[in-house]
């Protein structure tokens, strides 16, 4: 029997995550084991009630309320509901009891909200509309991770690029002040929708305020910035300022104090970066960069000082480049960013030198070894970086290219086989791997394993790549050999 410790995958790809470490009470503890037993016994229904008593009894249960969006999804999709049209009949169902949550938010009474949020995603999980009502009460409700794990999960289990929930996702982390990953997300809604002024004034709002978020911390772990940080109050000013920045007017006036401040205090370094935010806004990207080398100057080797010059001077070439094209300069353009090209690779070659324990970096320099056919190299990058969690599917992915590209398809397939092992359900992410493996094993002469591969594939998604014509093939090749 499952217990709450275990990692179980049911038929459905379902795979249950281990319970969090707070104080939980026992007796919703082993209701959560119930739960995880009813889900290895295949009793999908049994499972979501369960989970379903556990989160209503204790909201705090994070783990159980994964557990139970992981399992309404699998649900959901293996009933093949996941189309537009069963989104539109879910949310006429849905409606009135939507309008309840509204009700009880209004009256503060954000728990109860929370249980009848549940409700709406047990008829419909990846409804946008319940996802984005779900998350919103979550983060009210004092319960912020919920509602972004939620998001998260849906975008999963949605066509890459779902826009709507790229935009959903950029709000929500705005509203919970995680301002780098806002704008991760507003900037890729702001390339998609670039007409939208309120994408546009939040990316530039995230933009500005980025520098003071929360994930700073783990970003300078090889440097002393954070000790800088420590006046909340002042940082905290800082940020509500970059809030007014509207208009080209708004920005020259706030720059010009930005600028009196490092002036009157020269070794505050929330000043400077302060206005580094403002400068990057109004794409003055040189000014940017001297004040990343004054603060440099005061703080001396830091990782998230060293990013931000790399990622402005990125932006530069970028626009350059634009510049250049845009004026006809096909030539001036193209020699152009083959020097940004050569200052990508330089610079993160420098910065893994400088910081050899951040693993992401790791990685990214793996994957330009990659792009250049330096595969030993590569390798050598990518198996460090695969070490680290939120890079550990893709680097292993590309460890199997760089394998397959050396012609040792045993361990591209071992590369990719400990990828999957790592995807909780049919992820695109997944789609990818199970059809490079079909190729892979096809290449092998291993028809009966590509047929497996391809067929998980095209189960999913009949349109993806030439999946189709894959089928045909290797039905056609297991006729020709049984008939022989």
């Amino acid at each position: 029997m499952a217990n709450e410790n275990d990692t179980v995958e049911n038929a459905d790809k379902t795979v249950v995550e281990p319970a969090q470490t707070v104080q939980i009470p026992q007796s919703i503890r082993n209701l959560h084991s119930k739960a995880l037993a009813a889900l290895e016994r295949n009793n999908t229904d049994i499972a979501i009630d369960i989970f379903l008593r556990c989160v209503e009894q204790c909201p705090t249960f994070t783990a159980a309320r994964r557990n139970l969006r992981l399992t309404e999804i699998a649900r959901f999709k293996a009933a093949n509901k996941q189309n537009s049209l069963a989104h539109r009949l879910s949310s006429l169902t849905g409606a009135f009891q939507a309008m309840k949550v509204k009700a009880l938010v209004k009256t503060g009474k954000f728990e109860e909200a929370l249980v009848e949020c549940e409700k709406l995603l047990l008829i419909d999980p990846l409804n946008l509309a319940f996802v984005k009502l779900f998350a919103e009460t979550a983060i009210q409700a004092g319960h912020a991770d919920d509602g972004l794990m939620t998001a998260e999960l849906v975008r999963e289990h949605l066509p890459a690029g779902n826009l709507p929930v790229v935009e959903l996702l950029g709000k929500l982390y705005f509203g919970v002040k995680n301002y780098r990953k806002a704008r991760e997300f507003l900037e890729r809604a702001h390339r998609a929708k670039p007409n939208d002024a309120a994408i546009a004034s939040m990316l530039k709002n995230s933009e500005a305020l980025s520098t003071l978020d929360s994930g700073w911390e783990e970003a300078s772990k090889d440097g002393n910035y954070r000790g800088a940080l420590a006046n909340k109050e002042q940082a905290a000013k800082l940020e509500q300022e970059s809030k007014m920045v509207k208009t080209a007017d708004d920005a020259e006036s706030l720059i010009a104090e930005a600028v009196k401040k490092v002036e009157a205090e020269p070794k505050n370094v929330n000043y400077y970066l302060n206005l580094v935010g403002l400068y990057n806004q109004q794409k003055r990207y040189d000014e940017a960069l001297r004040t990343i080398e004054k603060a440099r100057e005061l703080v001396g080797a830091d990782a998230e000082l060293d990013r931000r010059f790399s990622s402005i001077t990125i932006a530069k070439f970028d626009a350059e480049i634009a510049a250049l094209r845009e004026a006809g300069d096909a030539e001036g353009a193209t020699a152009k960013e083959t020097a940004r090209n050569q200052y990508v690779f330089d610079d993160i070659a420098d910065r893994v030198q400088r910081y050899p324990n951040d693993q992401h970096l790791r990685y990214e320099l793996g994957l330009q070894y990659f792009k250049y056919d330096y595969l030993d190299e590569a390798i050598q990058q990518l198996q460090i970086a695969q070490k680290n969690p939120k890079d550990r599917v893709s680097a292993l992915y590309h460890l199997a290219l760089c394998f397959r590209k050396k012609g040792l398809l045993d361990m591209a397939v071992s590369q990719l086989e400990q990828g999957l092992e790592f995807i909780p359900g049919m992820t695109n992410e997944k789609l990818e791997i199970l059809y490079l493996l079909g190729e892979i094993t096809l290449e092998e002469g291993k028809l009966d394993d590509a047929a497996k591969h391809f067929k998980e594939v095209y189960k999913v998604d009949v349109t993806y790549r030439d999946i189709g014509k894959h089928i045909e093939n290797i039905y056609a090749a297991q006729k020709k050999a049984k008939n022989g």
